[in-house]
């Protein structure tokens, strides 16, 4: 019987459906997202990467891991949701006991180049039709694998980042997922669709090649709340409509250009 991404993603327990690990951890609703762009793909031999698999080890305990979710629950969502993939899985902690005849997991930080650089080199330097970032979240970090491996990506793939935040320079905010080095990745990327050039401070270290590679670049904001006052869900006349915060989009997709290697 044919399962949707979100039918997957809950019988993970990954929080990019709509059910969670458990009650106290929030959803993201991201699959209604990646479906619409990825079902026309689904039967195809693919090779996809993620970073950050919510796994919980001795360099990072992953909240996520608890209630159903034991770990890597979107890896397996991702093998179920594409029969014929090679996936690969990219985590600071080291999650071995995930990988099987498809699915391969290395150790890495993916904001040191020189790690990227050792996971490419391990694995005959793949090239992917799919990558997601769900790693930090930290700005900094999602530049830097997006400048590496975004060269890694096949013409005409797809390369989504999840969780964006105003977390960077000149923001508001603190915490693991704040940094005042760079400019926050969503609006470096906004910035860019509208004029073509990426502000600075950033961690882009070949923008000529991004700018060179990127055909399209789409924001989605999957998630509303439903709080009193902004963002707020209002009918009127029988008609649902939803208002959401400005700067509040969540995923990010960016598309390669298919004449560009």
């Amino acid at each position: 019987m044919y399962k949707s991404l979100t039918d997957l993603a809950n019988y993970h327990a990954s929080d990019k459906g709509t059910f969670g690990p458990s009650k106290r951890w929030p959803v993201h609703n991201y699959t209604d997202v990646y479906e619409a762009y990825l079902h026309p793909l689904r039967g195809n031999e693919l090779t996809l990467l993620e970073i950050g698999l919510g796994v919980t080890g001795n360099n990072w305990h992953s909240a996520i891991v608890h209630g159903r979710n034991s770990g890597g629950a979107s890896l397996k969502m991702w093998y179920d949701y594409f029969p014929h993939a090679t996936i690969f899985g990219l985590d600071i902690n080291a999650c071995s006991y995930l990988d099987n005849d498809r699915i391969k997991t290395f150790v890495g930080h993916q904001g040191r180049r020189s790690d990227l650089e050792e996971f490419s080199k391990t694995n005959d330097n793949p090239r992917f039709d799919l990558i997601f970032d769900d790693g930090s979240h930290r700005p900094d970090d999602q530049q830097v694998s997006l400048d590496y491996f975004f060269k890694w990506l096949k013409p005409g793939g797809i390369y989504f980042i999840e969780d964006m935040m105003a977390n960077g320079k000149d923001d508001e905010g603190s915490g693991r997922c704040y940094c005042d080095k760079v400019i926050n990745t969503r609006a470096i990327l906004k910035a860019f669709r509208g004029d073509g050039s990426f502000p600075q401070p950033n961690a882009f270290s070949d923008p000529d090649y991004l700018a060179k590679a990127i055909e399209s670049i789409c924001f989605h904001a999957p998630k509303v709340s439903l709080s009193s006052g902004k963002g707020k869900r209002f009918w009127h006349r029988g008609v649902t409509s939803l208002t959401y915060l400005p700067e509040s989009e969540r995923v990010c997709m960016i598309r390669k250009r298919a004449d560009v290697e």
